[in-house]
């Protein structure tokens, strides 16, 4: 038998720990894609489903919808927990209209069967017990707002709340308020896709009805202008609170004291009713880099006034992974706290290196970079960017972006 030299032994041996060396390196690249291509999975479902609700509503969702009324006599007694719960308005969100085409018709059912409550008899209860608490509310019902993975990217380090946890945001066109536009013209469908569809005023005490103002308008997929391969619907958000939950409500804003009440006050002008916006949306704003060039001082958005209105520079916070102060290493402790913090970051976000992953309304999926133009992503927000209130209207999309 042939003996083996020392210098061949110390060769083999080197072999092996570079190869073993190169395993090791390679093992968090493995574990961070397949949570990256799950999240890209998951977001295009909900820009499918979407379509999906196009298809059969005629419009896409709203930030904000009516699922009806439950009417507060405990119409479903097999149910214990529904004992004592008052009548009371249902009040959801985009995630609640496209659970349908999400195999999630079980919690769609609990949200638009009027037997079915969404709130609790006793906000107090611990969660064992029905209740919601912290971020995902106070005191809504654990069977309107389960866990379902579609809404979640595993990436995502921040979920804090046992009930609908969320990590996707949809595009909610242009921020509101703001110094320059009204809210009606901030939900115009070429700013964005979703909108308010639920926008109450007053109540009459003698009918029930409330008067409805300022909704937005129904959009749909033939407003998309600049083409569905050219509109973001979806991305992800680390900062998105649980997605049953229509704004910074409770239970309890949700209750209607007269049996025969129809409607609750929820308008843009309370805060509860405006986050609802930016809890689980993503907001483009008016502001450029270019914002302090003169040469544009008469090429600016007139934004509907006699005169060009000059936009603000771009805040950090407001780009892709943005963060208030700067500092990227704070990322992951940002929490949305009240309307100021939320519509700051109504941004995209992640846990993923560098960027995002987004779904566009024909169903395709692209990982963004952080580093975007923010005249791209202004472009890439809104279905149809020349007769949008983008600052600077003459930009064309890249040609890289149109195809």
């Amino acid at each position: 038998m042939a003996k083996i030299r020392g210098s061949d032994l110390i060769a083999a041996v080197t072999v092996v720990l570079i190869v073993m060396a190169l395993l090791a390196m390679s093992i968090p690249r493995k574990r961070i894609q397949p949570r990256t291509l799950q999240c890209a999975t998951n977001m295009q479902n909900l820009a499918l489903a979407s379509v999906q609700h196009d298809f059969s509503k005629t419009y896409l969702p709203g930030y904000i919808q009516d699922f009806g009324i439950y009417a507060g006599n405990g119409s479903d007694p097999t149910d214990p927990t529904n004992r004592g719960i008052p009548h009371h308005k249902k009040l959801g969100t985009w995630a609640v209209a496209i659970l349908p085409w999400l195999e999630g018709q079980a919690t769609y059912e609990h949200w638009t069967q009027d037997r079915y409550p969404i709130i609790v008899a006793d906000p107090k209860n611990p969660p064992h017990l029905g209740s919601t608490t912290g971020s995902a509310g106070e005191g809504f019902h654990m069977l309107a707002s389960p866990n379902l993975g579609i809404f979640q990217c595993a990436s995502n380090p921040a979920n804090d709340s046992q009930n609908a946890p969320n990590s996707m945001i949809y595009n909610n066109g242009m921020a509101w308020p703001t110094n320059h536009t009204s809210f009606a013209n901030a939900q115009n469908v070429n700013n964005g896709v979703g909108n308010s569809k639920y926008n109450v005023t007053m109540v009459d005490r003698t009918t029930g009805e409330g008067t409805h103002t300022a909704e937005g308008p129904n959009t749909t997929l033939g407003d998309f202008k600049d083409g569905q391969s050219c509109t973001i619907l979806f991305s992800e958000n680390i900062q998105a609170l649980p997605w049953h939950r229509a704004g910074l409500i409770h239970g309890v804003d949700l209750i209607m004291k007269d049996q025969n009440q129809q409607d609750i006050v929820f308008d843009s002008k309370m805060p509860k009713a405006l986050v609802a916006r930016y809890i689980h949306g993503m907001v483009w704003h008016y502001e450029d880099a270019e914002h302090a060039n003169a040469k544009l001082a008469n090429q600016w958005n007139k934004l509907g006034t006699a005169t060009p209105v000059r936009p603000s520079g771009v805040a950090p916070v407001h780009r892709i992974n943005g963060c208030m102060n700067g500092n990227k290493d704070s990322l992951f402790n940002l929490r949305i706290r009240d309307a100021k913090s939320a519509v700051h970051l109504a941004r995209p976000s992640s846990a993923h290196p560098n960027g995002v992953n987004t779904a566009f309304a024909d169903g395709a999926t692209r990982f963004v970079d952080e580093n975007i133009d923010y005249r791209v992503f202004q472009a890439l927000m809104t279905p149809n960017g020349k007769a949008s209130s983008v600052p600077f209207t003459k930009f064309v999309l890249p040609a890289k972006f149109r195809n």
